[in-house]
Parts: structure tokens; sequence; C-alpha cells
């Protein structure tokens, strides 16, 4: 079982009624399906769902406050909006969650639970080419969570959930893009060579270039995501 799956909420032991609405309509909202701003109908939702309106606006309620769902009195529920300056500060945390993370567990020297991330994720590299686009994107968001979660800060891990889900979409745009995702693989591989050799500096550096160059192309990033999520209208 992995990080993101324990750690981030997509697993449970024993799933109640509104954990299933939960997680099938954080699916619809992280992939815009549901597209930006659109007015959520709980009735239509349950219908759709084969459940009842109560889990469902239990689900929507407990979405609000993951900030991908918003309520507006008098009018309901609403998808959110796909904002270029919000994805860009949601990058600007993720960066500072994830290289503080690095750096305490780098001041902890080499430890086991290191050892055995940098040898699962050497050989995880040598099988990426096999893997198509959706894997590959999962493949990446848990490579940075594993390695934040090595700090043992859960709260850190649980923003950093939240920050995934609001930016897979446009997070799968830039690893669409010609040659970016093998670059990506190749700051990966650096990564760990760093960690491996507990050049401190070294890493803190190469993951802080490798999220900067991500935030630096969130613009177009979600520019390409609104051509994609609205391609049908304009079909």
């Amino acid at each position: 079982m992995t990080v993101s799956e324990t750690e981030c909420g997509m697993a449970r032991s024993s799933k109640t009624t509104v954990d299933t609405a939960y997680d099938k309509l954080l699916d619809l909202l992280v992939t815009f399906t549901i597209k930006p701003g659109t007015r959520l109908n709980e009735s239509e939702l349950a219908a759709d769902l084969s459940m009842s309106r109560a889990p469902v606006r239990e689900a929507l309620n407990r979405l609000i406050a993951d900030d991908l769902v918003r309520f507006e009195p008098g009018r309901g529920f609403f998808c959110r909006r796909l904002s270029v300056q919000e994805i860009a500060d949601l990058y600007d945390v993720r960066l500072d969650l994830e290289t503080g993370a690095l750096l305490r567990t780098m001041s902890r020297g080499r430890t086991v639970e290191l050892e055995a991330f940098v040898a699962h994720w050497r050989e995880a590299l040598t099988k990426s080419e096999e893997m198509d686009i959706n894997a590959l994107v999962q493949a990446d968001e848990q490579f940075h969570l594993e390695l934040a979660r090595l700090a043992s800060n859960a709260p850190r891990v649980k923003y950093l959930c939240n920050i995934n889900d609001r930016i897979r979409f446009v997070r799968r745009i830039n690893l669409e893009e010609t040659g970016r995702y093998s670059e990506a693989l190749a700051e990966h591989a650096d990564l760990l060579e760093a960690i491996a050799s507990q050049n401190t500096d070294a890493a803190c550096a190469i993951l802080r270039d490798h999220l900067l160059r991500s935030t630096e192309e969130v613009r177009q990033h979600v520019q390409n995501a609104l051509t994609r999520i609205y391609a049908d209208d304009v079909a």
C-alpha cells in the first residue's frame, strides 16, 4: 500500500457511504470531469452515484474544507474555478513543504528508511518507459509524497495530499508535454544520487530547481488545461 493511499485517505478499511460519495466526487472534481465553476446539483449527483442526498451533501461539505468545492448561500454548491494565481500559489506552498521535509530528513543522516527509498526509486526509474501517462502521473506524485513522508511529519504530508488533489490536472498537462517527463525522471535520478551520497546542499538545490521549473510553467499549463476541459464545447 502506498503513502498516497494510506495518508491521503484514498483507502479505508471500512468505507462509509459518505466516504464512497467523497471518493467518487473527488475524482470527478480533480480531473475536472465536472467543469470549473459548474453548479453542483445534489439530487442529480445522488442519482448519478446511486445513493441518497444525505451522504452526497456531507461529502460536498467535506470537499469545501478541501477547497475543491465552494458554497454560495442561496445558490448552492459549485465546483472550484481554475485560477492561475491559485495554482501558482499552491506550487509555491508545495515547494516550501517538500524542501523543508527534505532538509529535515537529510539532517538526520543515513537511515534504513532513506536507503530503502533510494533503492526502491532507483529500480522504479528503470521501468518508467513501460508506464502510460496515468501511471507516470501517479508515480511522480508518489515519489514526492514518499520523500516528504521520510521527515515523519503527518500534517505536512496531509497538506501535500490536498495540494496534489488541487494541482493534479495541471500537473498532468505538464508531464504530457514532449520531453518534460524524461527531464523530470533525470531530475529524480540526480536527486536520488545526491540523497544517497548524503549531499544535503546538492539534494535541496536539485529539488528546489525541479519544483521551481514546474512553478514557472504554471500559467501556460493552466491555459492548456482550460483548453482541454472545454474542448468538447467548441468541437
